[in-house]
């Protein structure tokens, strides 16, 4: 549980951090053209979860600073007391395959379900709850009766970025008990994994996962680096989450819920209750009829565009193979769908 003490510095974090980095400067300059090298990522595998690295390097889209200015970052942050004292990652890693979560996932079906309102009316449901695992993203909660015919009621896996905002919420409702639900949320879950970067904030993110007694997998920072210098991006972690179940022996991952935020159009693009519920944890600014403004959903960190078009490389290696999507997706990448299909034939 959370004192007073550690909610006040939960809150401060960030300005401690932006404080440090500023009166710390980094030597991110003098690597600068680093990530644009043949073989940026330097001695770990030319690939990601068997799709090759890409001969030319994505130019950067994001607000966020590029991978090789986070290393530098976090080779500054390693051993001081805002890393709890722990050597941090300081270049890029391949994917640190967690042998726990490798048996529960094993030649699974898996439905993994994120919150778009494109599912209301669809009565998918009962189709979710058949799969052998249930994964959802960054949620808190227990599925509503009212969106169980539509989202499914189970929730056997977490994906989440554990953020300070996400963690407080889970935290906040680690002992509520919603009927007809008898254990919590937290209770519920099988396995909880968090497939986005912690960089200097990881001994308070693992601290919070040891603390659930329920199992935990929290991918290594130069893995989830690897993916973002890859894509272009910082990925949002519905689909970091995606990338994360397709290093493993999955007999397939169903991908339903999810729009990139209506092909970056925005508009309403969570359901009523996954939208009540970021909410009140100061996730966005909204309007009356529940749409986030893409400002205060951080577009200028996590761009759509270079996920959009990374989701086209990964349909085209891993679709029909691994990974199966819903309607929606398959019209919205229709392109790389009909190839897959006539390269089948």
């Amino acid at each position: 549980m959370m004192t007073s003490k550690q909610d006040y510095e939960y809150d401060n974090f960030n300005n401690l951090a932006a404080n440090f980095l500023k009166n710390n400067k980094t030597e991110y300059k003098r690597e600068k053209d680093y990530r644009y090298m043949a073989n940026w990522y330097l001695d770990t595998k030319p690939d990601i979860f068997g799709i090759p690295i890409q001969a030319n390097t994505p130019r950067w889209r994001s607000s966020s600073p590029p991978p090789e200015q986070s290393f530098a970052q976090l080779r500054q942050f390693s051993g001081t007391r805002m890393a709890a004292d722990r050597t941090l990652v300081s270049n890029y890693t391949d994917y640190n395959y967690d042998e726990q979560l490798a048996e529960l996932v094993k030649g699974k079906r898996i439905a993994y379900v994120c919150p778009s309102p494109h599912l209301r009316g669809k009565k998918m449901g009962k189709k979710i709850d058949s799969y052998d695992l249930v994964v959802r993203v960054n949620q808190n909660y227990h599925m509503s009766e009212e969106d169980w015919e539509d989202y499914g009621r189970r929730t056997d896996i977490l994906m989440s970025c554990l953020n300070i905002n996400k963690l407080k919420a889970l935290e906040e409702t680690r002992d509520v008990r919603e009927p007809p639900y008898e254990i919590s949320f937290l209770e519920a879950l099988q396995y909880i994994v968090c497939p986005q970067v912690s960089m200097w904030d990881i001994g308070r993110v693992d601290d919070f996962l040891e603390s659930t007694g329920r199992p935990w997998h929290n991918a290594c920072d130069g893995w989830v680096l690897k993916l973002f210098n890859e894509v272009g991006t910082v990925v949002n972690t519905g689909l970091t989450g995606v990338m994360t179940l397709l290093n493993y022996d999955i007999e397939e991952v169903y991908v339903t819920g999810m729009s990139f935020f209506n092909m970056n159009t925005f508009g309403k693009v969570y359901y009523n209750k996954y939208h009540d519920e970021a909410l009140k944890q100061n996730g966005f600014s909204t309007t009356e009829d529940r749409q986030p403004t893409p400002d205060s959903l951080r577009m200028d960190i996590h761009q759509q565009e270079p996920q959009i078009d990374y989701f086209h490389r990964m349909i085209k290696y891993h679709y029909l193979r691994k990974l199966t999507l819903d309607d929606y997706l398959i019209e919205n990448f229709q392109d790389s769908v009909k190839w897959v299909e006539e390269t089948k034939k």
